[in-house]
């Protein structure tokens, strides 16, 4: 799998969301580094859109400042009731941490394409939009996290309304192979031995098709992990980069750490509630568009 990276022409990097888990993402993304990969291209859903901006503007050598921030936040503020009627205050402390940690990045002459994947709320569609394209690529990086009530105010963007990319594709991998890719890197948080890899509320249990798995190396933890969706220890989060960095070394250079063998109990609960909406309001997977 490491030749196949090197020897691609063009490397894309598809980061799932995960909230506070995807800190997971770092270890994977240091340790690619290391091994010489270059990635082209940038999708991110979800709480990896911030990775996937992060590496686009090239400021991997920040990413941890950026999550570490997220340590110094008030875990509830009453105040913000008045302001944005949440008691979170995710909204303002993002755009603090996009202008000190990305910035102008997105729009530099190194920059790497970044798509973020949003899902647009009076249709529920999910679109891949390019942070290039957008006046604020700070809304679009909100819009793909919005959630109520962690935030109140899904941010407009081209006219339309967009919340969280990872309800209707939290894996566009699709499209890095639309733009010609040959080779993707898939970080996602759900363990190898929960199933497949979790792509939508309505298919979560997703398998890459056999015509394209040659292309794809993906990087998840062996097992459901045992940290909380919003986790706000900095120490528990810095064992989830470490993982991450093991998970990327057993993946692509065979290496074996048995520290890689750390699981939670049981299921997912959040997992529970996707099999039971799943079972009384099947449909169709939707497909994005761009």
């Amino acid at each position: 799998m490491l030749l196949q990276l090197l020897s691609a022409q063009k490397v894309a990097y598809v980061f799932s969301g995960g909230s506070s888990r995807s800190v997971f993402q770092i270890g994977v993304v240091e340790r690619l580094a290391t091994l010489g990969i270059k990635p082209a291209v940038c999708i991110g859903a979800s709480a990896g859109a911030w990775n996937a901006a992060m590496v686009a503007a090239r400021r991997e050598d920040r990413m941890r400042f950026l999550w570490k921030s997220y340590m110094r936040m008030p875990y509830v503020d009453l105040r913000n009731l008045f302001v944005e009627w949440s008691p979170w205050r995710y909204a303002e402390l993002n755009r603090r941490n996009f202008s000190r940690y990305i910035g102008s990045g997105l729009s530099s002459p190194d920059a790497l394409p970044c798509y973020v994947s949003v899902t647009r709320l009076r249709d529920r569609s999910n679109l891949l939009i390019d942070a290039r394209r957008v006046e604020d690529p700070v809304d679009l990086l909100i819009a793909s996290n919005y959630i109520p009530p962690l935030y109140t105010r899904a941010p407009r963007i081209f006219g339309e309304r967009y919340g969280d990319g990872g309800a209707t594709n939290n894996i566009p991998y699709e499209f890095a192979l639309h733009l010609g890719c040959d080779a993707i890197v898939i970080m996602t948080m759900k363990g190898e031995s929960e199933g497949g890899i979790y792509k939508s509320t309505l298919d979560f249990d997703h398998k890459i098709p056999t015509d394209v798995r040659d292309r794809i190396v993906i990087i998840r933890p062996r097992h459901r992990l045992p940290y909380a969706f919003m986790e706000r220890r900095w120490q528990k989060l810095a064992e989830l980069i470490t993982l991450g960095d093991l998970r990327t070394r057993e993946v692509l250079l065979g290496e074996r750490h048995p520290e890689t063998d750390i699981r939670a109990e049981g299921d997912a609960p959040t997992m529970r509630i996707t099999r039971l909406w799943h079972s009384l309001f099947r449909r169709r997977p939707q497909t994005p568009v761009t």
